[in-house]
């Protein structure tokens, strides 16, 4: 997969007229490998700013061994939900699918010379999701196994067009725990993947952690960011486990492709953001209390 990113993010800053105000990286530990996570702000009003507790307000965030790809995975999300906020309140909508998901799932944005690149990448996250939300609504079944991660677990949920979901957990030396998932073609892969999400997770978690017993108790106004915390802790672990344990009802739920295709604007000039959306098999994600396991 041809990154063509140090050409096409050569003017993307607004010194040189473009969309992103600045990117802020520093060292991020994932499994006790350095890694370095970066996290990008787009210029103000190209997309609403959120009252967030946890995850702070950035609008594209990531992590690669190497700097620079860390910084150019943040750019490339913060022009994905440049894109999302632009669209999914617009006339727009509907051309790609979001009357039936008003959410960003299987959204991309790849700087490649191919848009297949962004539509793989776009299509993972879909599928990602789809078997998220159908394992917790009880209509697929997970597979718990082990990882080459010491202490690490994994639930393994096939994809309904092949590969498969991991979802790793695991319990943090601070006693709460972490999550991360991700979809790729092999169990490996889609791990090495949801590991990066566990690892900011636990980052998170960490800090609202050595908050709370600085007196400072804060409840997340951000439905998503409250499900975060709650799975986090042991009364929500447990509701996890309680899912592991039990068996699908009724068959798998058929995936519905509802978008295909790329979502052209001024983020173009830049990358090639495609959404890959399937419907989705309950809305529960969207809204559900802080007992639902999606965020």
């Amino acid at each position: 997969m041809l990154s063509l990113a140090a050409f096409r993010y050569r003017n993307v800053f607004a010194e040189h007229g473009g969309p992103v105000d600045s990117v802020a990286s520093g060292e991020f530990r994932v499994c006790g490998r350095r890694m370095i996570q970066a996290n990008a702000r787009l210029v103000a009003g190209l997309t609403p700013r959120g009252e967030f507790t946890l995850y702070g307000n950035a609008d594209g965030s990531g992590t690669h061994r190497l700097a620079s790809v860390a910084r150019h995975m943040a750019v490339s999300e913060a022009l994905e939900r440049w894109a999302f906020h632009t669209v999914v309140r617009s006339e727009r909508a509907a051309e790609f699918g979001y009357h039936v998901d008003p959410s960003s799932n299987g959204m991309s944005a790849f700087p490649g010379f191919f848009a297949r690149h962004a539509r793989r990448k776009a299509m993972l996250e879909a599928v990602e999701r789809f078997s998220l939300i159908a394992w917790w609504e009880g209509r697929v079944a997970g597979r718990l196994r082990d990882t080459d991660w010491p202490g690490v677990s994994a639930v393994a949920i096939e994809g309904p067009f092949g590969g498969v979901t991991a979802l790793v957990f695991a319990k943090t030396d601070f006693g709460m725990y972490a999550y991360g998932h991700a979809a790729e073609e092999t169990f490996g892969a889609a791990c090495e993947r949801a590991l990066v999400e566990l690892a900011r997770h636990e980052h998170v978690v960490r800090a609202w952690w050595l908050a709370s017993i600085s007196g400072d108790k804060r409840t997340p106004a951000d439905l998503f960011e409250r499900r975060c915390l709650f799975f986090s802790t042991e009364e929500g672990h447990e509701q996890f486990l309680r899912r592991i344990r039990e068996r699908p009802a009724g068959p798998a739920p058929a995936a519905e492709l509802v978008c295909d295709r790329e979502i052209p604007g001024p983020w173009s000039d830049y990358a090639t953001v495609w959404r890959y959306a399937l419907r989705p098999p309950a809305d529960g994600f969207l809204h559900a209390g802080h007992n639902y396991f999606f965020w």
